[in-house]
């Protein structure tokens, strides 16, 4: 089966963010599923609420992919997250070890950040329009100058330099490889591999929430794409996006 993902790429020397200038386009254009924006040089690039995103010109791959999952019902939009981030670390781990996803939108090697990944649905009528997913991965970047606290990039993990378009090439197919998956209704084996790349699953590490700090185990991403965290106590706690935060020190990596 042909690829849905990549067959037409918009290349831009130069825009804000691809985010903003792909939902600009689908307001007045009729793009075909699959469709690639793609900068050059991102100068506003957004992550989650607002946060932002380095990139030096030309050393990375900024990019936002056009779907239309008109098939999903909204609850299970976070499938659409688990799509893109099983394709990029699939990628990712063919150049580099331990590459794992941290809930809900990050690809990290090791304990660094080395992709971010946005996506913002479209809701027409209680059902999804279209969603368009923004990726920003340090490919050849060697110097951050941001305060972002752990970015790394391929280069530095491997010392390095990748063709940029080959790159894109391998990641747009290993995404196109899931989202098959999911046209095709199979959400259990995207779900069971997204949890086994789970970044810290199943070893006890420090947490904060609104009731302060706490120790707890990750056990999964429940339908909604919650984090389901057990404390110590036993409680099982469902975490919306920035309900809860990481604390980076590890305690003891016992296996629950």
């Amino acid at each position: 089966m042909d690829n849905l993902i990549g067959n037409t790429i918009i290349r831009l020397q130069e825009t804000e963010s691809t985010n903003n200038y792909a939902n600009n386009q689908v307001q007045t254009n009729d793009y075909p599923e699959g469709t690639v924006f793609l900068a050059y040089s991102q100068t506003a690039g957004r992550g989650q609420i607002n946060n932002k995103w380095e990139s030096e010109p030309g050393k990375n791959l900024t990019f936002s992919i056009l779907f239309y999952p008109d098939f999903l019902e909204i609850r299970d939009q976070f499938m659409l997250s688990k799509v893109v981030s099983l394709g990029i670390r699939r990628t990712l781990a063919q150049y580099i070890d331990d590459v794992s996803i941290k809930w809900p939108n990050d690809i990290y090697a090791g304990n660094r950040k080395i992709c971010g990944i946005l996506i913002e649905n479209s809701i027409l009528y209680g059902q999804i329009k279209n969603s368009i997913a923004g990726i920003g991965l340090n490919v050849n970047q060697e110097i951050f100058r941001s305060n972002a606290p752990n970015p790394v990039s391929l280069s530095i993990l491997t010392k390095k330099q990748f063709d940029l378009d080959a790159l894109l090439a391998q990641l747009l197919d290993g995404i196109d490889h899931y989202y098959k998956l999911l046209c095709s209704g199979n959400n259990k084996a995207i779900n069971q591999e997204f949890e086994s790349h789970l970044f810290r699953i199943g070893k006890i590490y420090s947490f904060n929430d609104e009731t302060g700090p706490f120790d707890g185990t990750i056990l999964g991403v429940n339908d909604i794409g919650q984090l389901l965290i057990r404390k110590e106590s036993g409680e099982i706690r469902a975490y919306h996006f920035k309900e809860v935060e990481y604390i980076n020190t590890p305690l003891n990596f016992k296996r629950q």
